[in-house]
């Protein structure tokens, strides 16, 4: 297979949540069509849209067709088998996802998510694992292999409705890669979902009323515009400046004590080992944070769409339900994408404020290891078919 790259659009009128939401009129034309002008200087060799086979999305196909893109049409749900009808007829060795209700995308950031796929040699590279971009500007990229291997051995609703699920759900088996903005944007929504997302979208196009405004221009006319609520407590992604943070409440003596191997941690083993996870898609790490100050960590990594869960609360913040409130806020992060089917914990009997809050959080008891921690399990997203839920070594209650 030759080095060219495929962008695939994926659009279609049928959205539940807002029905013909790609059609709608954005700067005075539609949506689709915004965002197809806005991708016009894509440094890709094809841009397709694929839609459905469905009359309503005869409209999503005239505008492709109006604004010179070719199209494919294939079933409603399983939008995995579009994006290979889209590959068979315009092969490629590297694919690229985009969504048509993305009217937002920058066709710059496209490109440095690419960049960054070849760089490191991935199967799927996106922007959103850690997400620090808006939502409604997410890329992601994935190698036509891994892309095909998903389409023969893929099952799950999910994956074969979401494309990529199949592919960064198995970092065992596929090399992952991400890009950060160097921003924390995170929790901003860019994206059109609902009635408000689309006005807030018309809102932002206005003004900078230019088709090619990049995302920074954006940003600069329109500002953060996501809130939290007072008190409340926030995820962001853990940074490289964290790592002493990290460290710090890893080795407290009561973490020490709690942990699976009652033993601290030696601070150049952490270094090297933070250097390597916190920015692999597979270690996803969030620092917890009440109106800017850190106050814990939680962790998950990533096996077959299972994710192993480790938290941290601050010796200074310990004794204030933090913990649950971090088990609660990973819970919202993780039903934001679909790489997790289901969450393990691993906690000493012994520990009683951590199982209630894994037991307050949904989490089950499991069984029991054979060093004797209790295995914990919760549902994050209707579970891949096989998860490895049970695991060697570990006996049913």
């Amino acid at each position: 297979m030759s080095a060219r790259t495929t962008c695939v659009i994926q659009a279609r009128a049928g959205s539940t949540r807002l029905p013909g939401k790609v059609l709608a009129p954005i700067g005075g034309r539609p949506m689709l069509e915004l965002l197809l002008h806005r991708v016009a200087s894509l440094a890709v060799d094809s841009l397709v849209v694929a839609t459905t086979v469905y009359d309503r999305d005869d409209a999503v196909a005239e505008i492709a067709e109006r604004c010179g893109v070719p199209v494919v049409r294939g079933p409603e749900h399983d939008v995995l088998a579009r994006f290979v009808q889209a590959l068979d007829a315009h092969p490629a060795s590297t694919v690229v996802r985009l969504t048509a209700d993305c009217p937002l995308t920058d066709p710059r950031i496209v490109e440095a998510v690419i960049a960054r796929h070849h760089e490191r040699g991935a199967a799927y590279t996106s922007n959103v694992l850690p997400r620090t971009f808006p939502k409604g500007l997410d890329v992601e990229v994935v190698h036509a292999d891994a892309l095909r291997a998903a389409n023969d051995e893929a099952t799950d609703t999910r994956e074969r409705e979401h494309v990529t699920p199949f592919v960064y759900r198995r970092p065992e088996r596929f090399e992952l890669a991400n890009l950060r903005s160097g921003r924390r944007l995170g929790n901003e929504r860019w994206t059109v979902d609902t009635a408000d997302d689309l006005e807030w979208v018309r809102r932002a196009f206005d003004a900078v009323d230019r088709v090619d405004a990049t995302w920074l221009q954006i940003l600069a006319a329109v500002g953060p515009h996501a809130v939290s609520e007072p008190g409340a407590l926030t995820l962001r992604p853990a940074e490289s400046a964290d790592a002493g943070r990290v460290l710090g409440w890893r080795n407290d003596a009561e973490s020490v004590r709690q942990s699976g191997s009652g033993r601290a941690v030696d601070s150049i083993d952490h270094a090297r080992w933070y250097a390597r996870v916190v920015d692999d898609p597979a270690h996803r790490i969030w620092i917890g944070e009440v109106e800017g100050v850190a106050v814990g960590m939680v962790r998950v990594d990533v096996v077959t769409g299972v994710g192993t869960v480790s938290i941290v609360v601050a010796p200074e913040a310990r004794g204030r339900g933090h913990a649950s409130a971090l088990l609660g806020a990973l819970s919202e992060e993780i039903q934001a994408d679909c790489q997790v089917g289901a969450l393990v914990a691993h906690v000493r009997p012994e520990n009683r404020a951590s199982r209630r809050a894994f037991s307050a959080a949904g989490y089950e008891m499991a069984g029991t290891a054979d060093d004797g921690l209790v295995r914990l399990v919760r549902c994050a997203n209707p579970p891949i078919e096989k998860a490895p839920i049970e695991a060697p070594g570990w006996r049913k209650p």
